[in-house]
């Protein structure tokens, strides 16, 4: 439930840890068989596993963050004492009505149609260091390698949005 505010709609990090882990099983169980139609098939094989396993702490990481923001949420909700009501008024009124401070997602976003420069969300950022992730997201796309210039261009077609939850 949590989920439909925001925290990973885009994709189910679990699903996709538990994927991550099938494959990187079946290669460990084809690379351990052994039976390759050529050496190349095995080289790919092995690249291929290494590559995925090198991938899993990250994709680990990004779980576990996930995870902590619900726990997070859902520990605040139950203070409240109604959990369905707790998360009724969390989707009314916002963060402010819960027990816990507010973390914030700051993203840069393009001015004229809204699109989201990409490495550019910030999370879990409190409330005190928001105009700081603002400035550094300002002077990241105005950089002499950054999206203001490969596109051609200023500072000025860009913002901040800053989301609390």
């Amino acid at each position: 439930m949590i989920d439909n505010l925001g925290f990973h709609t885009d994709n189910d990090l679990h699903t996709e840890l538990t994927d991550l882990d099938r494959r990187i099983s079946n290669l460990a169980a084809q690379i351990d068989g052994g039976y390759f139609h050529s050496p190349e098939a095995e080289w790919n094989t092995w690249a291929h596993y290494q590559n995925l396993t090198a991938a899993r702490p990250e994709l680990a990481a990004k779980v576990t963050e996930a995870d902590a923001d619900t726990d997070r949420l859902l520990n605040a909700i139950r203070t409240v004492g109604d959990t369905t009501l707790g998360f009724i008024a969390y989707v009314v009124y916002g963060p402010r009505v819960l027990p816990v401070p507010a973390l914030h997602e700051v993203r840069l976003i393009e001015r004229d149609g809204g699109y989201t420069v990409p490495g550019t969300v910030r999370r879990r950022v409190p409330a005190d260091q928001v105009a700081e992730v603002e400035r550094e997201l300002l002077t990241q796309v105005a950089a002499p390698n950054g999206h203001a210039r490969l596109w051609g261009r200023t500072v000025r077609a860009y913002r901040t949005q800053v989301t609390a939850y």
